[in-house]
Order: C-alpha cells, then sequence, then structure tokens
C-alpha cells in the first residue's frame, strides 16, 4: 500500500495496442492442446487477421502451419493487481513482518530522499517505469493488465500488452477515507470499482469491510486487493453481495507474513490473482502461481481460472480469459509436461513460455518461433531470457535497449552474435 505514495497524479486515459494484419499469412497450429474455460477444447487453433477463426479445422492451402507437439495453447494472462510504474524497485520492509500495512507505508516516510534503494528507481523516467512494468507482465505470459494507480498518457498507446481501462478505484480507507465514498457512487454499475482492503492481521484490518460497508460502498461491483484481515462471516458477506477478492499471496507473506484465506470464494469464482509490483510481490504471475499453489489452499487447475476466466468475469473483460472463435487472438503457448495441463502452466516459467501473441501478433517466443514473426510480417530481434535465447518483437526490443533501467537477466543479443545455451 506504499504505492499510492510513489505515484504521480494522472486523469485516466484509454490505451488499447492497435495492429494492422492486412499484409500478414494467416496461422494453424495443430498438435495442440487448446485450453477452454475447464478443460481442453480442441487440438487446433487457426487464427486470422488477429482473431482466433476456428477450433479443430484443417488448415487452408495459404495458412502457416506450425507443430506445437502437444504443447499448450492458453488464453492469455490476467495480472488483476500490479502497480507498473514500481517494478524497477527492490523488496523493502524494515521489520520482519508487519500487523498492518499501515505501519509498512509509515516506515517509507521518513527513507524517501535517504535511501537509495527507494530515490535511486524513484528518480528513473515514469515512462521507462511503466514499461519495464508491462515487460515484466509480458514475459510472463500476461497480455492483460490491472493497473492500480492512474492510468498515465503512456499507457494509452504502444504499451507491451492491454491496460484495463474500464474500472474505477480508491487505494484504501487509510488513504483515501471517506472520499471512497464519492469513488464508489462515479463507478458505473458494470465496472469495477477496486480497494486494497483487510490488508493486515490485527483488528484494524478485520474492522475494514464493516466501514466499507456503513459507507454503502459494498455491492456487486466491489473488488478488494488483499483480504487478509477478513473473518469467515467477512467472506460469506462479500459473496453474498456478489463482490470480489483480488488474491496476492506474495505480497502478503512478505509484508504480514500470512496471505488471505481464499477457499470460499474460490469455490464460487470469485478470486483473481495478482502479482502486486515487486516493491512487495515476487517476480511476476508465473511465480505468483506457484505461491498461490504452496499455500495448499486450492489446486492447480482453480489458479489457472483465477488468471484466466475468473479474472475475466470479476473485471468485466468480455473478450480475455477465453480462447472463443471469433475473439481476440490473445494467447500463451507453454510446453506440456508429464501429468495435468494445469500443473504444467503452474509449473513453466518465463524463459519456457513458447509464445505470446496479443490480438494474433508475436510479441515474445522462443528462438524456433520465428516464421511465426515472419508470417504476421512482424521484424523481431534475438534475446536472452534468464539464459536461453528467445525473439521479441523490434519494437518492445529497441525501446528496451533505450531504456535508462532495465529488467533483470534480459539482455538483447547482436544479430550477428552466436549464441550458446547455459549448459551446453
Amino acid at each position: 500500500m506504499a504505492h499510492r505514495l510513489l505515484s504521480i497524479a494522472s486523469n485516466i486515459a484509454r490505451s488499447s495496442p492497435r495492429v494492422t494484419h492486412h499484409s500478414s499469412r494467416s496461422i494453424t497450429f495443430i498438435n495442440a492442446q487448446v485450453l477452454g474455460p475447464d478443460r481442453v477444447i480442441a487440438t487446433s487453433l487457426r487464427v486470422e487477421r488477429g482473431r482466433i477463426a476456428n477450433l479443430n479445422a484443417a488448415p487452408r492451402s495459404t495458412d502457416l502451419v506450425f507443430n506445437l507437439d502437444g504443447a499448450l495453447i492458453i488464453p492469455g494472462l490476467i495480472n488483476a493487481h500490479d502497480h507498473l510504474e514500481l517494478n524497477n524497485f527492490p523488496r523493502l520492509k524494515w521489520r520482519d513482518r508487519y500487523a498492518n500495512a499501515c505501519d509498512w507505508i509509515a516506515d517509507f516516510q521518513p527513507r524517501f530522499d535517504s535511501d537509495p534503494a527507494l530515490s535511486v528507481p524513484r528518480s528513473a523516467p515514469l515512462q521507462d517505469r511503466l514499461f519495464i512494468g508491462g515487460l515484466k507482465n509480458l514475459l510472463s505470459g500476461v497480455t492483460t493488465v490491472c493497473h492500480h494507480n492512474p492510468l498515465y498518457p503512456s499507457l494509452r498507446r504502444g504499451f507491451p500488452i492491454r491496460v484495463v481501462t474500464r474500472y474505477h478505484f480508491s487505494h484504501s480507507l487509510l488513504i483515501d477515507g471517506d472520499a471512497v465514498v464519492r469513488d464508489y457512487r462515479r463507478t458505473p454499475n458494470d465496472w469495477p470499482w477496486i480497494i486494497h482492503l483487510a490488508e493486515g492481521t490485527d483488528a484494524e484490518a478485520a474492522a475494514e469491510l464493516d466501514r466499507l460497508e456503513q459507507l454503502g460502498c459494498l455491492g456487486p461491483n466491489t473488488i478488494i486487493v488483499h483480504g487478509v484481515g477478513f473473518r469467515p462471516e467477512d467472506r460469506f458477506r462479500l459473496i453474498e453481495r456478489g463482490g470480489g477478492l483480488i488474491w496476492c499471496p506474495s505480497s502478503n507473506q512478505f509484508t504480514l507474513g500470512v496471505t488471505a484465506d481464499v477457499r470460499d470464494l474460490a469455490r464460487v469464482g470469485k478470486v483473481a490473482l495478482g502479482s502486486d509490483s515487486r516493491l512487495s510481490g515476487e517476480r511476476d504471475l508465473l511465480t505468483e502461481m506457484k505461491i498461490a499453489l504452496a499455500t495448499n489452499q486450492v489446486d492447480a487447475k482453480a489458479i489457472v481460472q483465477m488468471v484466466t476466466c475468473d479474472a475475466a468475469s470479476m473485471m468485466r473483460l468480455r473478450h480475455a480469459g477465453r480462447l472463443d472463435i471469433g475473439g481476440p487472438a490473445d494467447l500463451m503457448i507453454v510446453p506440456a509436461r508429464n501429468g495435468d495441463v494445469y500443473e504444467s502452466i503452474i509449473r513453466a516459467d518465463r524463459a519456457d513460455v513458447r509464445l505470446v501473441m496479443l490480438d494474433g501478433c508475436p510479441l515474445y517466443g522462443d528462438a524456433d518461433m520465428l516464421s511465426i514473426f515472419d508470417a504476421m510480417r512482424i521484424d523481431s530481434r534475438r534475446i536472452c531470457v534468464d539464459g536461453r535465447e528467445k525473439r521479441m518483437a523490434a519494437r518492445l526490443a529497441d525501446r528496451l535497449r533505450r531504456l535508462s533501467i532495465q529488467e533483470p537477466d534480459v539482455e538483447i543479443l547482436a544479430p550477428e552474435s552466436t549464441w550458446v545455451e547455459v549448459g551446453e
């Protein structure tokens, strides 16, 4: 919750990547496992003009046909909670654990200018910091992110991934107080209203849902971030009101030593997963999924649904979290491993990601996906991610090369260099 103290005010804007497909080829992926909301639904998927044109259909004669050898095609992931401009910061705290996030915030106040761990990352240009936040998400297969701060102008266009625009938010009762009423009331009924709440283990955190209800701000579009301090009756009340919870287990464990109990809410599809920023959270959403599974509260299938169909439902995203014919080809391809398909997804790291497409355009993938980039007329660059050679859309790689800050363990490779993978 210190995140807002590091932000800069801005008006709400819209962001939607725009890509033209008039000169690109259609692509059919074959020998795949195409994941639906609750099962594998197809063995092939055809992409045409940025949309999913067919499932389980024979390729056309003009298509580029790509054999995936059993790999999984899944919807592009949805990160329901991030502070995009704070992902070049290290994880920071000054006590072993906190009883309430308000104490964590208080520890930041005297250190903004004196502690290099804060002042140095904060001095980087806002646009560069936001781009790193987008790149962090893209590399982990995220194609849609919800930014819990103002929608800065640089998020409007040219950003690596989609940024949710149809929502309103308050930071927290601690920061905004009774002003949350104004923010809640101005939110359209079909948009989510998002607020940090019950981020603690003390009595103050446990009382916050009561106060939110007293203010008249607990309804079907209320989305709570954290909810660590919820009592059992609070979770059932949130379900009864039709609201939902964004779960950030690594952030909770880092600051508070515990995380929320999400079992009841997960059973009714009312949990989305969020990475939070690296100021308190782990590296990316794929890491967050592993941490969520390690809590032993829910199984791998439920966690995958939290970053696809359940997140889309909670965030009122019509065309995200699913691979539907006619819908945008926002997708990720990951290797299939022995056993459960959902566990294969959670076991993947960002270097394992075979391909990420947004609107049918490849943005990041394995070196052997070069033919996909070429078919879509997307210029690409050779990069190294966590010791593996990859390809990245040139507009993103070239922007990364020019940044004042860099993403850890990501390197732009010279085109003429000879690459040998680590371990060979």
